[in-house]
């Protein structure tokens, strides 16, 4: 397929990116930086890059980009997409979670093409809230409860995605992927934040790895799982539907950070840091994926293991160089 990802240059864009290429799709990106980051610089060679901007720049700029481009699929994952970052500027993360996927739908809708492509339009777990026990594991019919911007934004967007597929026919596939990680994700996020912290202890940068809450339990996916549901629903997706990204498997942090303390080469110590202890963890947040499944034949392959050594040996060759 020829496929435009928006947001490319992000952790879960560079692994789409990859994964598309791997299975011979032709690639264009958006990027409002129009550089690609260190750890994916090697994509350069393959993947076309277009610098524009879903907030600053025209619906109709896009349009006639998207006009001459002419994709078949787009996956829409230009976001701001840390919830807690999302409390520091609200109004940001609504411009572009919801004004930017309207900047992406009405340039597709005035596009000059013979057929609308099929977008795959990424939400995310954390818009259903805090689920009650009665409602896990979660699918797609759990009432839609968000507690931050980033999780209201998100299940607006979601809602836009929608409403264009009923009133234009703009054949919108929902994803709404749970916690995934995976090597070269930013250490503001909770594991990689830890497999970090345990690169440096192995390094003698710091004496112990500071957490917050390890009791929090949720389901992780391993990006790469990710984005090969992101194709398939591209493929196989119906549009207007919702689909649920998740392994069902419910771990804690304690459980995944033990993990890694026992793939370091030496002994980690952990404290507890209170100022890292969220005000509005959500105690439980578990998939249930049967819908993705059904539709597509998705299931995830890596295990939390495997996810959890490679984020670990990204950090011990990529930590800066000591000061």
């Amino acid at each position: 397929m020829r496929a435009l990802i928006s947001g490319i240059t992000g952790f879960v864009g560079g692994h789409l990116a990859e994964h598309l290429l791997d299975q011979g799709d032709a690639v264009v990106g958006l990027s409002a930086s129009g550089r690609w980051p260190d750890s994916t610089a090697h994509l350069a060679e393959a993947v076309r890059l277009e610098t524009f901007d879903l907030l600053a720049d025209s619906v109709g700029s896009l349009a006639r980009m998207l006009t001459r481009k002419r994709p078949e699929a787009i996956y829409h994952l230009a976001a701001q997409a840390n919830p807690h970052a999302s409390f520091d500027d609200p109004r940001a993360t609504w411009d572009l979670n919801l004004g930017g996927t309207l900047t992406l739908l009405e340039a597709i809708r005035q596009a000059e093409l013979d057929e609308k492509p099929r977008v795959v339009l990424v939400g995310s777990g954390v818009s259903y809230g805090n689920p009650s026990p009665e409602d896990l594991p979660v699918t797609e019919r759990c009432p839609l409860r968000p507690n931050n911007p980033y999780a209201a934004s998100k299940a607006a967007a979601d809602l836009l995605g929608i409403q264009h597929w009923l009133a234009h026919g703009t054949p919108v596939v929902i994803a709404r992927p749970f916690n995934h990680a995976g090597p070269r994700q930013e250490d503001r996020y909770v594991l990689s934040s830890f497999a970090r912290q345990v690169a440096e202890v192995e390094r003698g940068d710091r004496p112990r790895i500071e957490v917050g809450n390890l009791q929090v339990v949720r389901d992780f996916t391993d990006v790469r799982d990710i984005v090969r549901a992101y194709r398939l629903l591209a493929e196989s997706g119906r549009p207007g539907e919702v689909y649920n990204i998740g392994t069902g498997r419910n771990e804690s942090l304690a459980h995944l950070l033990d993990i890694l303390r026992g793939l370091a080469d030496r002994p980690v110590e952990v404290v507890v840091d209170p100022a890292r202890v969220r005000p509005v963890d959500q105690p439980l947040l578990l998939a249930d994926a049967s819908k993705l499944h059904a539709d597509t034949g998705w299931e995830p392959r890596w295990t939390s293991e495997q996810t959890l050594a490679d984020m670990l040996n990204f950090w011990r060759s990529h930590l800066p160089a000591p000061a």
